[in-house]
């Protein structure tokens, strides 16, 4: 969570459908209740997900693609957050590229499909 609400706060904004993704993650990890507490210590959370396996690092750059993209878009401030977190985590540059596209088609694709059932 703590990454999460850090990342949306990159670009000075927390647009609407961030906020929509957070609260989304905060349901689906049982934390209504979760107070932030690392957000002027980011670095102290970063270095925690560094140790993580594989599958969780990846799982983690999913999610917070998730976040940064439920704008349709990553500003240069999230990118310039991004590449060395990226690196941090020790994920090959092509297979963040890779979780991105996805996130970006599966985003592509929900939108689609709210177009086919709200059509008239």
């Amino acid at each position: 969570m703590e990454l999460a609400k850090y990342a949306m706060g990159l670009n000075g904004d927390h647009k609407a459908e961030e906020q929509m993704i957070y609260h989304s993650f905060v349901q689906e990890c049982d934390l209504a209740g979760y107070q932030l507490s690392k957000q002027d210590n980011i670095d102290s959370v970063i270095k925690i997900f560094a140790k993580s396996k594989g599958k969780s690092k990846r799982i983690i750059l999913l999610e917070l693609f998730g976040i940064l993209l439920a704008d349709g878009e990553i500003c240069k401030e999230e990118s310039d957050f991004m590449e060395p977190f990226i690196e941090s985590l020790g994920v090959e540059h092509y297979e963040a590229k890779k979780i991105q596209r996805w996130v970006t088609g599966m985003n592509d694709m929900v939108s689609e499909g709210y177009l086919m059932i709200n059509k008239e």
